[in-house]
């Protein structure tokens, strides 16, 4: 007889190399997350200090919530599989739980932003309204003084000149 070959040992050896494929996915998606994470905390520093405007954050924010999908999916696939370890799935179900926190946090994030920009813009905008509200306000209080000031001479005056096309 021949040499007996097991075709478990090549099964055996494929598994082993498809668990430390699944790891390899699973560590290199917690490495993203934690990439992602780093950025949030950046961006949510910079945008509160004004360091970085308001609408540069929210783009930004709004490009870590795209990379978040594969990070899922991957996890999700990862999942699917029957050649998991127990330790493997404890790590995909932290990495799951922390890759729907961000999605939430970034999304709050945006919004929080969102309102920080448009508070900012009404405003300033509502500031300058003010500010010419007032002028107009104190320029009509000004008027007001000087017609209360006028001797009842001056406004006869006034009333003639107005009477003969020379208005004021």
């Amino acid at each position: 007889m021949g040499e007996w070959s097991s075709p478990w040992v090549q099964v055996g050896a494929a598994t082993v190399m498809e668990l430390e494929d699944a790891s390899a996915r699973v560590a290199a998606v917690g490495e993203e997350l934690e990439a992602i994470e780093g950025q949030l905390i950046r961006l949510t520093r910079e945008g509160s200090a004004g360091e970085r405007s308001l609408d540069s954050v929210i783009e930004e924010l709004a490009s870590l919530v795209t990379r978040l999908p594969t990070a899922y999916t991957t996890l999700q696939e990862c999942l699917e599989r029957r050649d998991v370890t127990y330790e493997l799935v404890t790590s995909v179900g932290e990495l799951h739980k922390r890759v729907v926190w961000l999605y939430r946090r970034l999304q709050l994030e945006q919004v929080f932003f969102s309102k920080l920009r448009l508070e900012r813009t009404l405003r300033d905008v509502l500031y300058r309204q003010i500010l010419e509200t007032y002028d107009e306000f104190s320029s009509l209080e000004e008027k007001e003084a000087h017609l209360r000031a006028l001797s009842e001479t001056a406004l006869a005056s006034e009333l003639l000149k107005r009477q003969d096309g020379g208005e004021q």
